[in-house]
């Protein structure tokens, strides 16, 4: 038995996500589903965010947000605010350009502007493109 691995850009995975074209349950409506997947390119979003101050800091502040703040990977999406408190309390005034990073890539990857957002704060930009998200997957259906 052979694996074949093939490398993909975060563009193709992120697009991979929403390719139900080639799913053979894409038929079927899950709200849950529908939101796992949101998440999840949020999550790449957030990550891709972090990353262009260096793939290692990233996973460094993720590591921390885990053992200091009790915050996994996972719970970002749900809870921003709190992730940005942790930012905050890590970064100091830094944590500003941080979330800006942030917000910057959720839009990019989402399609939102991110001079729409009032206040533009990570909790706001993640609540307006789970909108936006949901209003792809509907028009795709």
């Amino acid at each position: 038995m052979s694996v074949q691995i093939s490398a993909v850009s975060n563009t193709d995975a992120l697009t991979a996500i929403f390719n139900y074209e080639r799913s053979p349950i894409r038929h079927f409506h899950n709200p849950d589903t529908e939101t796992n997947a949101h998440r999840e390119v949020l999550m790449l979003a957030v990550k891709q965010g972090l990353s262009v101050l260096g793939e290692s800091v990233a996973q460094v502040i993720f590591y921390n947000m885990d053992k200091k703040y009790s915050l996994k990977k996972q719970d970002i999406i749900e809870k921003p605010d709190r992730f940005v408190e942790a930012l905050q309390a890590i970064f100091g005034s830094g944590a500003a350009t941080i979330e800006k990073l942030i917000i910057q890539s959720i839009c990019a990857t989402t399609g939102l502007n991110p001079n729409t957002l009032n206040p533009p704060t990570l909790s706001d930009c993640i609540k307006q493109a789970e909108k936006a998200l949901r209003t792809k997957e509907k028009a795709r259906s």
